[in-house]
């Protein structure tokens, strides 16, 4: 690939002194791809002549907020290299997100590996988008990209974008609309909550002068990566996650590709957190403290990150393979463990089934969950799309607060559209960790609607804390591949996945599992019609019935520690 440097003689040098230590910044150092596409970075090298390993970070959000993280590198003794995307603040072309990410990070490791301070050594490091942008390149085995730190990272944009079929957003609407105003970025000229209620969905960043192609053919997206091949990932990668992360399932999905495919060198740590809390030395998680065992912060993550690469970008010896068990820490108990076969083993997991929940709509907690399978029976609702239930915490995006990590449900759980499900308190300690899952089996009266589920762990004094969540969306029960309607008063199973998280149930503590039909705005909501729920301007009430007990064992199904 022909690489032409714009910037060969116009280089801006500064020397920075950190502690005893001088680096070298050049800012604005460019080269175009042979699309001619201009491609921005900022590079800080060590301050002696030489040829050095490289980290790389390319980003969205602009370079310019990364130099303690180039700074940092460089001290070490690494080059670094931090640069805008396409269409992003000093690079050219037309930002669309993820599409053109594997293309130009493979056109920047050609022309990194050409310059003289590079030792054909490269390691990429991302949180969020940025480690997108790093494992979309795994697979190509690049002889010089060598190690990659993926900090809530994904290969696939829809596995972090949609969930059951259902779009996440209270995430894809605020981003998209953070980035399509590119360096502005000020969302305070926008009503969030008036455009997460329009309707029709598909309308809504249009609605406020903006042309989103990204937007309105989000299908497009879907194809990114769909040919991904994890067979061809030779790379150790060091994976990281939290609990509350809305990006987690995917970066464990990744982890797990890798695992299950005997790939050597993968490490996982999966704390507490919500997406960025590792960024930062906070150690709460919605209303759960979790003490300062649980704090990550910046400082402990790039030192990880370091010893990361220099493990794989400056070996003094022949490398044994690095994998260990999953670092998992273990809510309530506020703890960190070992855990073998995190996050998808299948050892003990144990089935708790629904029982009657006559009265529901009238007070909480009529509902049980029991280890023993209960005699038939079923349980009705309704569903409004008009007055959805509201979110109420979760693994959310970070841009708003209030939605993060474990929240109260007790005054939610009184709406008459939510059914509960509530075991006898436990007798003894006992420890969850790994993925969660509900069987549904339901019925509605139209062509298609959505089920929620949420698993809820109460305290003695009757809080109710949400630990994981999920939906499904019934035209898409058999996967996104598979769209098909539903036939009214069918009774299908639904398996509505909630997710991966760890937590210690103490004695006297009881579980429920929450069923509905709206987690908005978290989801968007579902017309209950033919019509696809991205472009349906009206809106029908469902009418929602539950089955339990033989032959229709409704359940979830916990991962339980075996001790």
């Amino acid at each position: 690939m022909d690489c032409v440097s714009r910037y060969s003689f116009i280089i801006f040098i500064f020397f920075i002194q950190i502690g005893q230590a001088q680096i070298i910044s050049l800012e604005k150092v460019g080269f175009e791809t042979s699309q001619g596409v201009y491609l921005e970075s900022d590079i800080y090298l060590p301050d002696t002549l030489g040829a050095y390993p490289v980290i790389l970070l390319r980003t969205p959000y602009g370079k310019y907020q990364y130099k303690s993280f180039g700074q940092y590198f460089a001290e070490a003794g690494f080059v670094a290299i931090v640069q805008d995307v396409r269409g992003k603040f000093g690079s050219s072309g037309e930002f669309f997100p993820f599409y053109h990410e594997r293309e130009d990070g493979l056109a920047t490791l050609d022309w990194i590996v050409e310059q003289a301070w590079c030792n054909g050594k490269i390691g990429m490091y991302g949180v969020s988008y940025p480690a997108f942008c790093a494992l979309t390149l795994a697979a190509d085995q690049h002889p010089a990209l060598q190690a990659i730190v993926n900090v809530s990272g994904w290969v696939k944009p829809g596995e972090m974008a949609t969930e059951g079929g259902a779009l996440h957003l209270l995430l894809n609407l605020p981003w998209l609309l953070h980035e399509e105003t590119l360096t502005t970025r000020d969302m305070g000229d926008y009503d969030i909550d008036s455009l997460l209620w329009h309707l029709p969905v598909k309308d809504a960043m249009n609605s406020v002068g903006i042309k989103s192609k990204a937007w309105e053919e989000s299908n497009l997206l879907d194809q990114v990566n769909e040919d991904f091949d994890f067979d061809k990932v030779d790379l150790p990668i060091l994976h990281i996650t939290g609990a509350y992360d809305f990006v987690k399932k995917a970066t464990l999905n990744t982890y797990h590709a890798l695992r299950s495919r005997s790939k050597p060198n993968q490490q996982l740590i999966f704390g507490p957190w919500f997406h960025n809390q590792y960024l930062t030395s906070l150690t709460e998680v919605g209303i759960l403290e979790c003490g300062e065992v649980s704090e990550m912060g910046y400082a402990a993550l790039l030192e990880k990150s370091l010893n990361w690469f220099t493990q794989y970008l400056k070996p003094e010896k022949a490398i044994q393979d690095q994998s260990s068990a999953p670092h998992v820490f273990t809510l309530i108990e506020n703890d960190w463990r070992q855990r073998p076969g995190f996050p998808y083993s299948k050892a003990c997991q144990e089935s708790w089934y629904f029982g009657s929940n006559k009265g529901a709509n009238s007070r909480f907690g009529d509902g049980t969950l029991s280890t023993t399978l209960l005699p038939a029976d079923i349980d009705t609702f309704q569903y409004d799309p008009a007055d959805p239930v509201l979110t109420n915490g979760g693994a959310n995006f970070h841009f708003f607060p209030t939605q993060l990590g474990a929240k109260d449900q007790t005054e939610l759980e009184e709406r008459a559209d939510i059914l509960v499900y509530t075991s006898p308190p436990f007798e003894k300690a006992t420890t969850l960790a790994g993925r969660i899952q509900v069987h549904l089996f339901a019925a509605t009266d139209g062509p298609d609607t959505d089920f929620t589920a949420k698993l809820v762990l109460v305290d003695e004094e009757g809080i109710a804390m949400n630990m994981a969540d999920g939906i499904i969306r019934g035209r898409y029960r058999n996967g996104l591949a598979q769209e098909e309607l539903l036939i009214p008063h069918n009774i299908y199973e639904y398996q509505i996945e909630l997710g991966t998280t760890a937590f210690s149930i103490p004695p006297n503590y009881q579980i429920r599992v929450e069923i509905a039909s709206s987690n908005f705005p978290k989801y968007d909501r579902n017309a209950n019609t033919a019509i696809h729920p991205f472009e349906a301007q009206k809106l029908r009430v469902a009418r929602q019935t539950i089955y339990s007990g033989a032959p229709y064992p409704s359940r979830i199904i916990l991962p339980i520690i075996c001790k």
